[in-house]
């Protein structure tokens, strides 16, 4: 009845815990993949944007949009050249979010908001976290690896358990058509009676 929901979660499921796997066992490896590819998705968005700017900045002789999109390729290219960047730039980016965060307490402190020490615990170790992740990039690109490889992992097994779910409720169905069609042939008996 669900066969292809079946197959289509067992695929989901071996694939994803194989992603799972493969990150565990190759941090490094898999993040330089992971940071080729995205460095391939950013030049080509990069290209699609110039192309459009393009024709807009033709009509208008505005070269933000230019720029920007020379830019996006160039950080692509970047990214695939050197593959570590992607950790300093998302340590970069949770650095400035830490200080943001840290810089917030103070208003939130001026207002009276009670749990405003929490905000800045966590600013703190959002900061810590991006200055480790600029300064020490490789061991960022593995733990990211690795993160990647238990969400992988979670992944595989809700397929598989969604595969468990989709058999209980076949099951289900298949108790429900049974009993109609034993309640049928009753209805039948007592008629023919």
């Amino acid at each position: 009845m669900f066969k292809s929901n079946k197959i289509s979660l067992i695929i989901r499921g071996i694939v994803f815990a194989a992603l799972g796997i493969v990150c565990f066992c190759f941090p490094l490896s898999t993040m330089e993949i992971f940071a080729k590819v995205a460095g391939i998705v950013i030049i080509l968005t990069g290209l699609v944007f110039f192309c459009l700017q393009y024709k807009a900045s033709l009509r208008s002789l505005e070269t933000l949009g230019l720029s920007a999109s020379v830019l996006l390729t160039a950080l692509g290219i970047l990214i695939i050249i050197h593959p570590e960047i992607i950790a300093i730039l998302l340590g970069t980016f949770i650095l400035f979010e830490g200080i943001d965060f840290c810089l917030s307490t103070i208003k939130y402190y001026r207002a009276g908001a009670k749990g405003w020490w929490l905000i800045l615990v966590l600013g703190l170790v959002a900061v810590g976290f991006g200055t480790w992740s600029i300064f020490v990039p490789e061991i960022t690109a593995a733990t990211l690896s690795i993160l990647f490889g238990i969400a992988f992992l979670g992944i595989g097994g809700a397929c598989f358990t969604a595969l468990t779910g989709l058999n209980l409720v076949e099951d289900y169905f298949e108790a429900a058509r049974k009993a109609l069609l034993d309640k049928e042939e009753y209805v039948e008996t007592e008629v023919v009676k």
